[in-house]
């Protein structure tokens, strides 16, 4: 009797092994239907209209941008949208028009232990819901990972524990990879998702997921890397410095946005080890990064910071929309967008026009700054031209006693030329971060400048443009600024002082137009003012 006693417990432990297999292959083969939004109401509008109407709002205000090629892959923020929505806008207006049929998301695990478990989860469902609707899961893409043989290692079990599992805690609460679903849907027009939380991957994990996840990439799959980058302040319980606090945040996520750029995987190993900086998806960049395709290249789209948002960098997180891009394949019918040059036009709006938009723009800083809101459009719409109408790049400048109170504009054609002064009048008022918000009290005292822009093109560098009758827009990588044709008339300045100080504006050394990879373009500009208001 004893001796089959210990017969059972011999082989209890096969027994229990033989269970556990069978309750993964039941989970395998019966997926749950539909995965619920976690954060919907929290950080992005629980509503379907809300939605999309954030979202529009965001890809509205994005200039069209120059493509070095195919987009491959894309580094985007998950904060809440009113936070990092912005800047993730303009990665995804970039996938706009592209034929991706498969996203893989490579996303942080924050809660439920997500950064205890080591290599990835993969959430078994059919679907995931947003507001805007349901996303398929490629579930043949997920069993392939799930399904991954892994070299036995005798001497290390823990090494040749498989690195892809089914961990549903991982995914409960969890925002980074949600908030990227529905920028998704907004800009691709249908796909199959395969959902990837990423929890500690040390030593040789990198290459073994890399290996796993490679077969998977073709011309029609796009990887998507969810992270936020530095996280300032007490509470995060990261704070190298107290000083200049703004240029130094710039320049602790700009040190790793070069080691991004160059694809060194070491280099920013080493940059996290030196500098301790806390971007919350550096698993998962560490993994594209060894996922990316030789003839890559990156471009920063847009940066921006919550404590510049809020001018209060007691706590600071850094938003970055990165895209990586190849050259473009004939052979799958995608071409990238030309760098072409974008002509300049002659003028043509006639003097009843230019004194309708300067009375437009003057009665929407007497209602606003009284009201609030923007004139009635019954206002002006049974005065409107056919010129009027017309898309077209604008800027509204308020001065006072002839000095600068306010400056905003569109660089690129948005809305009608009529709405785009409405807009930017009340910008320049109210939403200059350089000024105060102009008051009742003083609109008497400032005069109305209107500039109508051609489209701008780009040129080869900096000495390819007319000072004081061309405006000029310079950018590398998420800095950029611009000055209007008659800024560097009214302050005296030459090409240098003219490039040096617009250098300055976009956060650059002085003598940053300098240097390689600098971009010049420039446009001209129609402009017509109010005359001396006494």
């Amino acid at each position: 009797m004893r001796m089959h006693l210990l017969k059972i417990v011999a082989i209890l432990p096969v027994l229990l092994l033989a269970l556990s297999n069978c309750s993964a292959l039941l989970a395998q083969t019966e997926p749950k239907e539909t995965w619920e939004p976690q954060v919907a109401g929290r950080f992005y509008p629980g509503n379907e209209t809300a939605l999309k109407d954030q979202i529009n709002s965001f890809f509205k205000t994005i200039p069209n941008l120059f493509l070095n090629g195919r987009p491959v892959a894309l580094i985007s923020p998950h904060a809440g949208y009113q936070y990092s929505g912005q800047v993730a806008a303009y990665g995804y207006h970039a996938l706009k028009d592209t034929n991706f049929t498969r996203v893989i998301i490579l996303s942080p695990s924050h809660f439920h232990g997500g950064k205890r478990f080591r290599g990835a989860s993969i959430l078994k469902v059919k679907n995931f819901k947003t507001p805007l609707g349901v996303i398929p899961v490629d579930q043949d893409a997920c069993n392939q990972l799930l399904n991954q043989t892994h070299d036995a290692r005798a001497s290390s079990p823990q090494k040749s524990a498989p690195l892809f599992g089914e961990y549903e805690g991982a995914y409960q609460g969890e925002h980074s990879l949600e908030t990227q679903l529905p920028f998704l849907q907004m800009s691709l027009n249908s796909f199959k998702l395969v959902p990837i939380l990423i929890g500690i991957l040390i030593e040789d994990d990198f290459d073994r997921m890399a290996n796993a996840i490679r077969p998977l990439l073709d011309e029609k799959t796009l990887l998507v890397v969810s992270s936020d980058f530095t996280h300032y302040g007490d509470g995060y319980n990261y704070v190298p410095f107290r000083k200049d606090i703004e240029k130094n945040i710039t320049a602790l996520d700009n040190g790793a946005f070069e080691k991004i750029r160059a694809r060194d995987f070491n280099g920013l190993k080493q940059y996290r080890k030196e500098t301790g900086i806390n971007a919350c998806g550096l698993m998962p960049i560490l993994l594209l990064l060894k996922l990316l395709p030789d003839n890559v290249s990156c471009e920063i789209l847009n940066y921006d910071t919550s404590g510049h948002q809020s001018s209060n960098f007691s706590y600071s997180v850094s938003y970055a929309s990165i895209l990586f891009t190849k050259p473009a394949d004939t052979k799958s019918g995608f071409m990238a967008p030309k760098k072409e040059p974008l002509e300049t036009h002659p003028y043509f709006l006639t003097d009843e026009e230019k004194a309708l938009l300067l009375s437009l723009a003057r009665n929407t800083l007497e209602t606003y700054t009284k009201t609030g809101n923007p004139p009635s459009p019954g206002q002006v719409n049974n005065r409107l031209t056919p010129n009027l109408k017309e898309k077209y790049g604008v800027f509204v400048t308020l001065k006072k006693y002839g000095e600068l109170r306010g400056c905003i504009g569109h660089l690129l054609p948005q809305s009608p030329l009529f709405q785009g002064v409405v807009e930017n009048t009340i910008h320049s008022s109210a939403h200059d971060r350089r000024f105060e918000p102009v008051g009742p009290k003083e609109v008497s005292d400032i005069t109305i400048e209107i500039s109508v822009l051609s489209k701008p093109k780009r040129i080869a560098g900096a000495d390819n443009f007319e000072v004081g009758k061309e405006g000029v827009i310079i950018r590398k990588g998420p800095f950029n600024a611009v000055f209007l044709p008659q800024v560097a008339v009214e302050q005296g300045w030459d090409r240098v002082e003219t490039l040096c100080r617009l250098c300055q504006k976009a956060g650059l050394s002085r003598d940053a137009w300098k240097d390689d990879g600098m971009e010049f373009y420039v446009f001209t500009a129609d402009v017509f003012h109010e005359g001396v208001r006494s």
